[in-house]
């Protein structure tokens, strides 16, 4: 097993009383039902923000985009609605294990951020495993990047200001999308903000995180699980393009955030990859919410909108 360091030291603490983990949209997931689960989760989610809401506050409609395939993606802006010019961007991308939730089911955040930070924010509903494997659903996040790199006058968007940001899944696309922008260099991106990250699906790293906290959602067989689903058979693991912990070089990367959950399977994935780009030369600032589940994000505790207010601070600056 493979060992690395994690670039602060975490309590493994238990849940605080207050975190209630239902409903829990992702436990027992079914493709099949996609739709019909992906509603009643948006719904939720618009329940309990609403009195937090700042859509007055916002443009927001939906544009598309071309793929690399020539699918037609849509996605989600979020512009504010007071008068300015050349704003930086914020191109979030939803977590849900790469099968699951979608633009609406996230819609809070990046509304948040657009009109707390004064950014122009994009939410991207790029196309879910298990119809679609890796790497489709990131290949169309990458040409959401480049189209608003190339519209950015018409969204009133700095070209040299586009950051990325993503939870869960979505943080795992982040981390890789950078690597990517730096391999391919068609465009140059800003900032990064990782919301709880999967960095390592490969199963080659040590860590204490998924022996202390159970995995997210439910047991799921190795044929069946969002990583089964996302990389599908015969891919290997190792690819920095799945387990961006595991590549060569992180330097000259973007600086980054990481907001992470303590009780989360997934928190030394995050931990290991905040030092992993320290180590090479990245600016990194890291949090990791005590008490808090995977997903906090998407609720309404105090330590959610600590951690939107730690993204607009870091996007501002």
């Amino acid at each position: 097993m493979k060992k690395y360091e994690p670039i602060l030291q975490c309590e493994y603490g238990p849940l605080a009383d207050k975190v209630c983990l239902e409903p829990d949209y992702f436990k027992g997931f079914e493709p099949a039902r996609r739709q019909e689960i992906v509603a009643k989760e948006a719904r939720f989610y618009r329940s309990i923000t609403d009195a937090f809401s700042v859509d007055s506050q916002l443009e927001k409609a939906y544009v598309t985009y071309p793929s690399y395939d020539g699918a037609e993606i849509k996605m989600k802006y979020y512009k504010p609605l007071k008068k300015g010019d050349r704003r930086p961007a914020w191109i979030f991308i939803h977590g849900g294990g790469y099968m699951t939730c979608s633009v609406e089911t996230h819609d809070f955040v990046p509304s948040y951020v657009a009109a707390n930070a004064d950014v122009v924010a994009f939410s991207v509903e790029y196309r879910l495993a298990p119809e679609y494997k890796f790497p489709v659903g990131l290949e169309d996040c990458y040409e959401a990047v480049r189209w608003v790199w190339a519209h950015a006058e018409e969204f009133g968007v700095d070209p040299d200001r586009i950051s990325l940001g993503g939870d869960s899944g979505g943080g795992n696309f982040t981390a890789v999308l950078t690597l990517m922008a730096r391999e391919r260099g068609e465009f140059t991106l800003d900032k990064q903000v990782l919301i709880y990250p999967g960095t390592d699906m490969s199963g080659t790293v040590e860590k204490k995180s998924p022996k202390v906290y159970p995995p997210i959602g439910d047991e799921r067989s190795k044929d069946s699980g969002p990583v089964a689903f996302y990389a599908g058979k015969d891919v290997d693991l190792t690819d920095p393009h799945l387990s961006p912990l595991l590549a060569d070089s992180h330097a000259e990367l973007p600086s980054a955030l990481f907001i992470l959950a303590e009780c989360d399977p997934l928190v030394d994935d995050g931990l290991m990859y905040a030092k992993a780009l320290q180590d090479d030369g990245v600016a990194v600032e890291c949090h990791v919410y005590k008490g808090m589940p995977h997903a906090f994000i998407l609720r309404t505790y105090t330590e959610t909108f600590a951690a939107l207010d730690k993204i607009c601070a870091f996007m501002k600056a």
